[in-house]
């Protein structure tokens, strides 16, 4: 059957027929979509269709077409803008899409190897081939994937940053001083929750069970809806967004739109608390530390949280994945290794307690 869907004044029409491939073409009028689909309909139903020769687009029309039609379905697809309007900028965006050879994007991956750490590499490159494969398996415009003999950047350890006792203390003293009275609370939940940044400000106030100590999550990275445990001090940050929301008149927990601008309030803090405590230095009140508060994202209080919380050694792995959201321990494995000294004091109360295996 045919379906038409209308995108910027045109009329995309999209017909499937068991036996037959998916066929698709665009009108500028309706009527002409509707016809054009009615006599495919036919022919296909007489069994006289034949595929009608269609030109090529470029690779830039593709992007175009497919960030209208998928990318609004994407989680995060606000966020893949900025992305697609860089991808419809490449030097060999202009080609047609079945003219696109690996060696383009091989060169490419070069260049943008110099200047970008390879998971962002990796992020892109995975982006743009999710284009080429629907090019091919939903259009028909390409017969294979250019990608998939293209080698991907060795990826990078995974980030392990996290904040000494003496950061976090800064960090929220400066947080104080913010206009963004919503900040330092934020904060909090985000290293005491394991929260991600893009889950709270989702949040609602119906989202928080006080009674509970509980956060409900109804859109999280992997897909799936969850309750968040809190702490007794997640619980208050969390309690005084919801009073200041009210005095909004707001249901959002954050008034902050995008999620963005809270990654833009977290950097413009550090900067603040780094010159707090470099005038600390100054006047003799702290002593220095190499490297305070450098290289730190605001994601890495999610992972400052999960750490925190591991290295108690008083928690189970799955209490631990009902903290950090975690459906494997592959991820939450990366945290193990920060229970060493601990597993060790532990090893040293209990060997005492039995003899050692033979």
């Amino acid at each position: 059957m045919a379906a038409i869907t209308e995108r910027n004044g045109r009329y995309l029409v999209r017909v499937r027929r068991q036996g037959y491939a998916t066929v698709t073409r665009t009108f500028t009028r309706k009527t002409d979509a509707l016809a054009w689909a009615r006599r495919v309909e036919v022919d296909m139903e007489a069994g006289r269709w034949a595929p009608e020769l269609q030109s090529i687009p470029t690779l830039r029309e593709v992007i175009q077409e497919y960030r209208q039609v998928v990318a609004p379905k994407l989680k995060g697809a606000s966020t893949y803008r900025y992305r697609f309007d860089e991808f419809e900028r490449l030097p060999f965006a202009n080609l047609s899409v079945n003219e696109i050879q690996s060696a383009h994007l091989a060169r490419w991956r070069d260049q943008q190897a110099e200047r970008l750490k390879a998971g962002t590499v990796i992020r892109k490159l995975a982006m743009l081939s999710s284009v080429f494969r629907w090019a091919q398996m939903e259009r028909g415009w390409v017969d294979s994937n250019p990608l998939s003999t293209v080698r991907r950047p060795r990826s990078d350890q995974g980030r392990s940053r996290t904040l000494s006792s003496l950061e976090t203390e800064w960090l929220l003293h400066a947080a104080k001083s913010s206009k963004a009275s919503w900040l330092h609370p934020a904060l909090i939940v985000l290293m005491r929750s394991a929260m991600r940044r893009g889950e709270l400000c989702q949040l609602r106030i119906r989202d928080i069970d006080s009674a509970q100590a509980t956060a409900f999550l109804a859109d999280t990275k992997n897909g799936s809806a969850r309750y968040v445990p809190l702490c007794p001090q997640s619980l208050a940050a969390l309690l005084a967004l919801a009073d200041a929301a009210r005095g909004r008149g707001d249901e959002l927990l954050l008034p902050t739109g995008a999620a963005g601008s809270v990654s833009t309030r977290f950097k413009v803090t550090v900067a603040r608390a780094q010159r707090m405590f470099d005038q600390a230095v100054q006047e003799g009140l702290q002593e220095p530390i190499g490297g305070f508060l450098s290289d730190l994202r605001l994601h890495d209080l999610r992972h400052h949280a999960v750490t925190a919380w591991t290295s108690l050694g008083s928690l189970s792995l799955a209490e631990l994945m009902a903290i950090s959201g975690h459906k494997s321990t592959r991820m939450l494995l990366r945290y193990t290794h920060l229970q060493a000294t601990s597993v060790a004091q532990r090893l040293a109360s209990l060997s005492g307690r039995q003899d050692p295996p033979s």
